[in-house]
């Protein structure tokens, strides 16, 4: 096999689906609410200010859809540590939209500054410090500092996402407990991001997202009800 024909590995995981339909249809209600969501305030507005804001946000929503299809993609082509790099920036989605839940008004900054500017004022030891929800924040920022190690930094973490329990593979290979794991992990990760999102929402827009998506809201409840989960 040719490093990079994934076939037969997506093949392999593919076989998994229906064991993984949950979450799927969670990780499919998460991307219609953010679409819903955020297409109700897609709105003509005068203020520069007020549409730049809306921008910043919608980035984190559109982001946030967009990571979670990346990394299934790379799930289904066996490669499972470029896949839990998306994890990381799902964790900073969800850490920024805890921040700016509590300080809307910063989200104009954000989408403004840029670089080590933008770093000084939102890097993550400055979310740390002023996320009054530490409770929130500790969560995310442990998956962050794990997804940062396995994911994105060259270390001995991510070995294990080259090995099947009796061989070592380079490129792309299938790992049918590696896959379901990191699909579930992503998949909550996704939704604790969602929900954040939806209180960074509320401060901005005075708008609940139930009322303006009460459909998609209650699809996602839904599939999450089904899981188990609660935060």
């Amino acid at each position: 096999m040719s490093i990079f024909d994934t076939s037969s590995v997506e093949a392999g995981h593919r076989r998994l689906a229906s064991s993984l339909y949950k979450y799927t249809l969670t990780l499919e209600a998460i991307a219609a609410l953010i679409d819903a969501a955020l297409l109700k305030q897609n709105l003509v507005r005068p203020d520069v200010d007020e549409q730049a804001s809306f921008l910043g946000l919608s980035q984190l929503g559109f982001r946030l859809v967009n990571d979670v299809g990346a990394a299934i993609r790379l799930l289904e082509c066996g490669y499972f540590v470029q896949a839990a790099a998306f994890g990381r920036d799902l964790a900073e989605i969800g850490m920024l939209a805890l921040y700016f839940a509590e300080r809307p008004n910063d989200i104009l900054e954000w989408t403004r500054l840029e670089g080590v500017d933008r770093y000084r004022k939102f890097g993550r030891s400055k979310l740390q410090i002023k996320i009054s929800d530490k409770n929130r924040y500790d969560w995310f920022n442990q998956w962050f500092d794990l997804f940062s190690e396995y994911g994105i930094h060259p270390s001995g973490k991510s070995i294990v996402a080259h090995s099947d329990g009796i061989t070592l593979h380079v490129g792309p290979h299938v790992n049918e407990a590696l896959f379901c794991n990191t699909y579930r992990d992503l998949t909550e990760l996704a939704w604790r991001a969602a929900q954040a999102g939806g209180f960074a929402y509320k401060s901005l827009f005075h708008a609940d997202i139930v009322d303006v998506a009460p459909q998609e809201q209650a699809n996602l409840d839904y599939a999450i009800s089904a899981l188990g989960w609660n935060w």
